[in-house]
């Protein structure tokens, strides 16, 4: 009987990305991809899968897909600022929205006395505070409460924990390396490397990058000032991704030892 595989899907992490590519290719007995917590898709005796993104475009890509994706473009919640579409007007709402979520009166919803709205507190999109180790620790019930957090999660969630669930993972991949991750995916599950995982060949493959119609945006055009205040609310999620990249590519040295073959071609 084939077990069931379990996939945690951090939004903006490609997760749906690395489903269409991998996991549903491999496997049709899937639970996941609901973008909900590590407590609540957790099941014994599942394979357990996941993917992490480094936190500073992991949250500008929460940004640019709270501004700009269809489900919220006309979304014209108080506070919410939107100024111009272009680079310029991209990282001044994005240095608002950033301020939003450092400015000491900051709070998430309260879902017993619903004391703050999940409007009011994230604009019905994103919470970006640590959301990483948030999706590894939180007992969320939903992936609206798991998107945007409840009093119930701390702002810095406790890295032991994030880092055990971690750990309890059959695999995971990560976004700065998403075709390597694809490997270790099918050679964990088959045995053997597809072709167009080998370096010293020439690959046609074409992989999926779901953009949900959000244009490219990069992280490192945006000025020192506005990176920090990103650092400033993803301390817990940097060192659970610095974790998981020590493990990653662990894992990587010994899958090139055991095949023979290169599948970080750029080292």
């Amino acid at each position: 009987r084939e077990r069931l595989k379990v996939f945690i899907h951090v939004p903006k992490t490609a997760g749906s990305s690395i489903v269409r590519d991998g996991v549903k290719k491999l496997s049709h007995v899937l639970k996941g991809n609901f973008e909900r917590s590590f407590y609540r898709l957790r099941e014994e005796d599942a394979v357990m899968l996941g993917f992490f993104r480094q936190p500073r475009p992991h949250v500008f890509s929460q940004f640019m897909h709270c501004k700009y994706n269809p489900y919220g473009t006309h979304r014209n919640y108080t506070g919410f600022v939107k100024t111009t579409k272009d680079e310029e007007g991209d990282a001044h709402d994005f240095e608002a929205w950033l301020d939003h979520f450092n400015s000491p009166n900051f709070e998430m919803v309260d879902l017993d006395r619903r004391a703050v709205s999940l409007k009011d507190t994230a604009w019905d999109c994103y919470t970006p505070i640590n959301m990483q180790a948030r999706y590894m620790t939180s007992h969320c019930h939903n992936s609206h409460e798991c998107h945007q957090g409840t009093s119930a999660d701390p702002f810095e969630p406790s890295i032991v924990e994030a880092i055990q669930n971690l750990e309890k993972m059959d695999w995971f991949g990560l976004t700065e390396y998403y075709k390597p991750s694809l490997c270790m995916l099918f050679y964990q599950s088959k045995g053997h490397l597809p072709e167009f995982c080998k370096c010293e060949e020439e690959s046609h493959k074409k992989l999926n990058h779901v953009n949900h119609h959000i244009k490219s945006h990069d992280v490192n055009r945006l000025n020192l000032r506005i990176k920090r205040k990103i650092d400033h609310i993803t301390r817990i999620d940097q060192q659970l991704y610095n974790h998981a990249k020590d493990i990653f590519m662990a894992r990587i040295v010994e899958l090139e030892r055991l095949t023979g073959f290169d599948v970080i071609c750029d080292k």
